[in-house]
């Protein structure tokens, strides 16, 4: 195995088509949202637990429609107007219920978005059926919303996450430091993030070179 010495080198993570990886843990979400045109109304919830991916795919939907991107906690009134003329994401709905004031804007930004033929996606932790918001006329037309469901990241898809922010980083990471990674990392993400970063930093703070020591040590630490 090829150990590499660490150096502080810029950092560049991408949110592009060509680095979101597909698996099947989210094959079928990414098919749901490349099929947008067809949405039922016109309108989907992508739906995955924190660091499934929702950002990441979310935001790729929108750069390809030139959709407003706004949190479901910022949303006000008086945006509604300016809202209404493109595609939006709405991201985080889970965060607004039982906030009847928010949950009215987004009530009618959902009809004016659907009366002016734009397409709304919306993004939540949990589905549609189990959020309970105050609003009954909002919690009905979530309810009827079809559903993107990011499925727990696999192994496939948690490796390629890892290769390409090791790469982001202009670090080689060998398909055997991998294999002893993938079994022992949580799987999202986040978790994904969080383990690069403290791989680089612990390398370039300690002036160790990056391979399977160094990485244990990591792990262990963790417990």
């Amino acid at each position: 195995m090829s150990n590499q010495l660490s150096f502080s080198l810029p950092k560049k993570e991408t949110l592009d088509r060509d680095n979101y990886f597909v698996s099947q843990a989210n094959q079928s979400a990414v098919s749901l949202i490349e099929d947008w045109i067809n949405w039922p109304s016109r309108k989907l919830i992508l739906v995955g637990s924190e660091g499934s991916g929702k950002t990441h795919l979310g935001h790729l939907w929108a750069g390809e429609v030139g959709a407003t991107i706004i949190s479901a906690t910022t949303l006000m009134e008086q945006q509604i107007s300016e809202l209404s003329k493109a595609p939006v994401l709405v991201e985080d709905i889970n965060e607004i219920q039982r906030n009847q004031p928010v949950e009215i804007v987004l009530f009618h930004l959902h009809n004016l978005l659907y009366s002016e033929g734009h397409s709304l996606l919306m993004t939540s932790q949990i589905l549609p059926g189990r959020l309970s918001f105050s609003l009954e006329d909002l919690q009905s037309r979530i309810e009827a919303s079809t559903i993107a469901k990011l499925h727990p990241v696999d192994d496939d898809l948690l490796g390629a996450i890892l290769i390409k922010m090791f790469a982001d980083r202009q670090i080689y990471f060998s398909d055997k430091l991998l294999n002893y990674v993938l079994s022992r990392v949580e799987r999202s993400y986040t978790a994904a993030k969080l383990f690069v970063e403290e791989v680089d930093s612990k390398a370039m703070a300690e002036s160790r070179v990056i391979g399977k020591k160094l990485v244990r040590d990591i792990l262990e630490a963790r417990g």
